[in-house]
């Protein structure tokens, strides 16, 4: 009713509708949309549809941008639609709901989904559309408030002075922020938000005790995965949830699918079909050792396109190359690389030859050449491998390894070795990164890590002679974690027995695993700049985890979200 008072269609009837739609349409699955939608065109407009036909008038006293029909205001940088993103129809759908409820200004937006359906890109994407810098924050089961609105740290005089946190930040410049995996956060956290949430926003700081005002531009975003299914995710409150504008993305069909792998990875449209009809096959299968991941436990999204990304990054000269029997290999490695019993393995094998049409043969792909193609040019076969990786025997299992982690880590994918203790998952991280000649920062997990373990943290100050004290007085200084070296000096990451470590203090790395590799550091606070520092990962940089299977003492298997970022 509030945005139906401030009439922005110009005409009352319209307005009603675009306000009741933004009400009672957000919380619904796709298929009920056009009943109620029946049902508010039926009461509201008494049937007389013509008034939807009409654009909506451009408000005057902003600057805006028209996304599908509606008028989102336009940010501080330059609009630019990002090509690689493809708009299917479904995903143009989601897009209408979302810019309705932004053009509507101030609401802030809940959105529920599946992981994986593209529900911080279509966020992102929005916001670089329209011009608006889009800050992100992971939330995890310690999330502290003070990573939203900030805490005292020692400046470079070393007094202590209160630094502002993101959440701060995005709000006195008018940045969008989004608050990814919600529910993880403590309901205490949560619940300071709620004077945020309502129709005054402002947000009070009880160490500075001072009030902050939204900046009108400020639009605040969250995501979630339903709960229940994914570890650790809890119910919202009631009277936390209606603050939001609920929506729900459903999962993609088929056939947009294909679209989408031959549009972002230039894969054939006939080599697409056949990708997405192994994967419906696969997801029709329940696997035995993962029951509770439902459908998708042979193959997921991610998978799917990680499949396709490994087709456009091989190098394309050979014009005589059987790209069906390369592409079925590959897909081989990825599905039957992460399985543990030989006969899901044969499924999965069945399955990649009745739709390649070519014979698979492990064996062969696993064989001694194989192995030393994955090693660089210089190594010609094991005899040439540094001093003291002399020692290693090449049974069948090790040469399984070497090459499925060679795969993964030659397309910049990060690893995660599944195997019971001394099958060799170390060795052949170390053995790797010795041989790409990268520096090699190892972290071992256990079951009271905190984030401050991987990406550093204030640490005192040793001062050594009476000199210095007199120009340096500070008392603590930020000291970068194996993390974040690792990813500044391009080196190879290695985070041993991973599911040791709490799944909520691990699900920080989640930006991290994903394409674009990179790192907010919330925890250090805004530097004198007044800017959150952004880590981006080299081009070098690489990945890896290894764990024992769940079951073992103390060990769990991780969560679904978290695994499906990783090669496994």
């Amino acid at each position: 009713l509030k945005y139906a008072a401030g009439n922005p269609c110009h005409s009352v009837q319209r307005s009603l509708y675009e306000g009741f739609c933004l009400s009672f349409l957000t919380q619904l699955d796709r298929a009920s949309h056009p009943l109620v939608q029946k049902l508010v065109c039926q009461h509201i407009l008494a049937g007389n549809t013509k008034c939807l036909k009409q654009p909506i008038p451009e408000p005057r006293n902003r600057e805006c941008v028209q996304l599908e029909g509606y008028w989102v205001s336009k940010g501080e940088m330059e609009p630019m639609i990002d090509g690689s993103y493809t708009l299917t129809k479904s995903v143009k759908l989601n897009l209408r709901d979302l810019a309705r409820v932004v053009s509507a200004g101030t609401h802030p937006v809940l959105i529920q989904g599946e992981t994986s359906v593209g529900k911080t890109s279509l966020i992102k994407w929005l916001a670089a559309a329209t011009g608006n810098q889009c800050v992100r924050i992971n939330n995890h089961e310690h999330t502290d408030i003070q990573e939203y609105i900030g805490c005292y740290s020692s400046d470079t005089r070393g007094k202590l002075v209160f630094k502002e946190g993101v959440l701060i930040d995005a709000m006195r410049k008018g940045y969008w922020i989004i608050l990814d995996e919600l529910n993880l956060a403590p309901t205490d956290v949560l619940e300071a938000l709620n004077r945020l949430l309502d129709d005054n926003r402002e947000l009070f700081i009880a160490e500075t005790q001072e009030v902050i005002k939204a900046h009108p531009r400020f639009m605040l975003f969250a995501t979630q995965n339903p709960p229940g299914l994914y570890g650790g995710r809890k119910v919202l409150s009631r009277a936390f949830r209606n603050r939001f504008v609920e929506l729900h993305f459903d999962e993609l069909p088929s056939a947009e699918l294909e679209i989408i792998l031959h549009k972002r990875c230039s894969l054939p449209p006939s080599y697409c079909t056949k990708l997405v009809k192994v994967m419906l096959e696969l997801q029709s299968l329940r696997r035995g050792s993962t029951v509770f991941a439902g459908k998708h436990g042979f193959i997921t999204l991610r998978d799917l396109f990680r499949w396709a990304e490994r087709y456009r990054l091989e190098d394309q000269t050979e014009s005589s190359r059987d790209w069906l029997q390369h592409l079925a290999d590959d897909g081989f490695m990825l599905l039957a690389g992460r399985v543990r019993k030989p006969e899901e393995v044969r499924t999965i094998q069945s399955i990649l030859e009745k739709h390649f049409k070519r014979k698979l043969n492990p064996q062969a792909l696993f064989s001694e050449e194989n192995v030393a193609k994955q090693f660089s040019s210089t190594v010609l076969s094991e005899a040439y491998l540094p001093e003291e990786f002399r020692h290693i025997v090449w049974t069948e299992g090790m040469r399984r390894l070497a090459v499925l982690v060679g795969r993964a880590l030659r397309f910049g994918e990060p690893v995660l070795l599944v195997g019971d203790t001394g099958c060799g998952k170390t060795t052949i991280c170390q053995l790797f990164a010795a041989l790409a000649e990268q520096k090699f920062f190892t972290l071992n997990c256990h079951l009271h890590m905190e984030t401050s373990d991987f990406l550093g943290g204030l640490r005192p100050v040793r001062h050594t002679s009476k000199e210095e004290n007199d120009e340096d007085t500070r008392l603590f200084e930020w000291h970068d974690g194996p993390l974040v070296l690792a990813m500044k000096e391009e080196g190879v990451f290695l985070m041993d027995e991973i599911s040791l470590a709490d799944d909520s203090v691990l699900e920080r790395l989640n930006s991290v695993l994903e394409t674009e590799k990179s790192l907010v550091l919330a925890e250090k606070g805004s530097g004198d700049d007044d800017d959150v520092e952004l880590i981006t990962a080299g081009q070098q940089f690489r990945l890896l985890a290894t764990m024992n299977p769940g079951g073992d003492f103390g060990k769990k298997e991780l969560s679904p979200a978290l695994r499906n970022r990783f090669t496994e």
